[in-house]
């Protein structure tokens, strides 16, 4: 691994940008990291992980082409409490694609980016406990010069690449990247809530019909909101439930009343 530095971060930023042209999990490595005391902010990208892994312990497609971006946060504040920060990381990928209004993009809860309805983005946040204490390690895999995709997965990712027609310069989106989750991350520990709104806005998920598991029992209902907690909140025969994790699928966009 090698320092990367970008001309474009503030110059103020004191914890090391890390870059691996190719790494099993930029997750797993960083955590390794955090564990030989790699300050709050670290970060660790890749172009390649030949081991990526999403949430549920799913492998996680990761060829060349796309950005794979792991961050390593030390809030001071209960491991229970810092849920939320997938959502926060969410909303910074949002954010720093604001400057192409022409991208459709939107959030499926809790933890993917979509691309006019497609995946752009997956995001797996893991709380590890380490020698300076508790930590967060969050990683982003994101299909940024993707040309194409395996059958399977062709009518449900996306690529910028694919949306805008043009290849992007990787290195100069990283950095646009790191700047949206500093500024997120720093909004975050102020006040958590501070984005709700504007998490609940982008929410793709909500007035949709989806499928839920509990205790191996599948059910349908529809999702409703998000409540001040980032959870999802749906109904089912004229009863409100929160679902705080899982799988949530969703199965038809419908209109909300």
């Amino acid at each position: 691994m090698d320092d990367f530095g970008f001309t474009r971060l503030d110059a103020e930023r004191k914890a090391p940008v890390l870059y691996a042209r190719s790494i099993g999990s930029t997750n797993n490595a960083l955590k390794k990291l955090a564990a030989q005391g790699a300050p709050d902010g670290t970060v660790l990208w890749a172009s390649e992980q030949t081991a990526g892994r999403g949430r549920l312990g799913r492998s996680f497609l990761s060829p060349e082409g796309g950005l794979y971006l792991s961050m390593l946060w030390r809030p001071d504040c209960p491991p229970e409490k810092t849920v939320s920060l997938t959502s926060c990381a969410a909303v910074a990928l949002c954010r720093c694609l604001e400057d192409w209004p022409e991208l459709d993009v939107s959030i499926k809860w809790p933890n993917d980016v979509l691309l006019g309805g497609r995946k752009l983005c997956g995001i797996l946040t893991e709380g590890c406990t380490t020698p300076g204490g508790f930590c967060v390690v969050m990683g982003m895999g994101v299909n940024v010069n993707t040309p194409e995709f395996p059958p399977e997965l062709r009518d449900i990712a996306a690529s910028l690449y694919l949306a805008s027609g043009r290849k992007w310069d990787i290195g100069e989106f990283s950095a646009r990247l790191i700047e949206s989750l500093d500024k997120m991350y720093a909004l975050w520990l102020k006040d958590p809530e501070a984005f709700l709104e504007e998490y609940r806005a982008r929410c793709a998920t909500v007035g949709c019909d989806v499928t839920y598991t509990r205790s191996d029992t599948v059910y349908n209902a529809r999702a409703v909101g998000i409540d001040g907690d980032y959870a999802l909140i749906v109904e089912r025969g004229g009863e409100r439930e929160t679902i705080r994790f899982g799988e949530v699928s969703v199965r038809k966009r419908t209109d909300m009343p």
